[in-house]
């Protein structure tokens, strides 16, 4: 059966705008941390990068490394590109293969 126009309406106001407002936040977001990422990126790209994850405090789950941050970079691409309507048929599915460093580097479960 179909839902009501009310369950409509409720479903409009309680999860598509909602999810609408931190999707657009979250493009505007990556496309921020993509904007200044230039050092950090020849940083954990040089031949043998020195830099080491030391988050303290609350002991992440996985401690991230370089190759987990150009990960990242590659991600924040296909994002956008996805947003921006870019993706090629050469690159459609390198973001997704990031998914799992994204989530490697959650510190809180859900």
């Amino acid at each position: 059966m179909p839902a009501t126009d009310a369950q409509v309406q409720q479903y409009v106001n309680e999860r598509f705008r909602v999810r609408a407002e931190q999707a657009r936040a979250l493009y505007l977001a990556i496309k921020d941390d993509k904007a200044v990422i230039d050092d950090v990126y020849a940083n954990v790209s040089a031949g043998s990068p020195t830099w080491t994850d030391s988050r303290p405090n609350d002991a992440p789950p996985h401690l991230l490394t370089p190759s987990d941050v150009l990960a990242y970079n590659t991600f924040m691409d296909m994002f956008i590109a996805f947003i921006e309507g870019t993706l090629t048929n050469d690159n459609k599915n390198s973001g997704a293969a990031q998914w799992p460093v994204i989530q490697d580097a959650c510190v809180r479960s859900l």
